[in-house]
């Protein structure tokens, strides 16, 4: 146990220590943006007109923008849940 929160602390102060991870994520970020040929900017458009289209059918099926606020509201719910957790801890 000792050997793996040596190498755990080792590899924590390197990362973040020098500020490599914030270089990191800024290289792979630029990367997979060229990699993927800026599919966030080329379908920005698509992604507008798929959250404000209106469903066809008032039965029970959720819009777009319906089922994208339900996904973010758990995403963020769950987070705050956590970090409260994490915090009184």
């Amino acid at each position: 146990m000792f050997i793996l929160e040596s190498v755990v602390n080792f590899l924590n102060s390197i990362l973040w220590g020098k500020n490599l991870l914030v270089v990191l994520l800024i290289f792979s970020g630029v990367f997979f943006t060229f990699k993927t040929n800026f599919v966030q900017l080329r379908f920005l458009k698509h992604m507008v007109v798929l959250l404000t289209t209106k469903s066809n059918n008032n039965s029970e099926n959720l819009s777009p923008f319906q089922a994208f606020c339900i996904s973010t509201a758990t995403r963020v719910g769950a987070g705050n849940l956590a970090g409260v957790v994490s915090a009184i801890s």
